[in-house]
């Protein structure tokens, strides 16, 4: 092998190896939003929950704010603990998986992701404590 077959080779593997790295990093943010723990946030008040199905690109404009960065979202839930209701956004264009609806509402219902303590935050800081 000369020099140059050696040099394409090794950039062969240099981009096999980015690719491996980007196919690892989709994988992890796409189970960003893929566990709900098991115990719900203390004093977490009953909402009603709307679905709105709409355009794509307005669920993503929504929920972007609430994905993990560089993600792209499947829906999202918020929160209105002062109307006592739960919107969550789905696209109408890409209907997600009846699991991906079934883990919003859990949220509306106040689980939420483990080790993460924000829809704590959100409802002490919406009780002023």
């Amino acid at each position: 092998m000369d020099r140059y077959q050696f040099k394409a080779q090794a950039d062969k593997w240099r981009d096999d190896l980015i690719l491996l790295a980007v196919l690892i990093a989709l994988a992890l943010f796409a189970t960003g939003c893929a566990s709900i723990g098991h115990e719900r946030v203390e004093g977490w008040p009953q909402l009603e929950i709307v679905e709105h199905y709409v355009a794509h690109h307005e669920m993503r404009n929504r929920c972007s704010l609430y994905a993990a960065l560089g993600s792209s979202p499947e829906a999202c839930a918020v929160f209105s603990f002062s109307t006592a209701r739960c919107d969550i956004w789905l696209s109408a264009d890409f209907p997600p998986a009846s699991y991906v609806v079934a883990h919003e509402r859990q949220h509306c219902a106040g689980y939420s992701h483990i080790g993460d303590n924000s829809m704590k935050s959100m409802l002490a800081n919406y009780r002023g404590k």
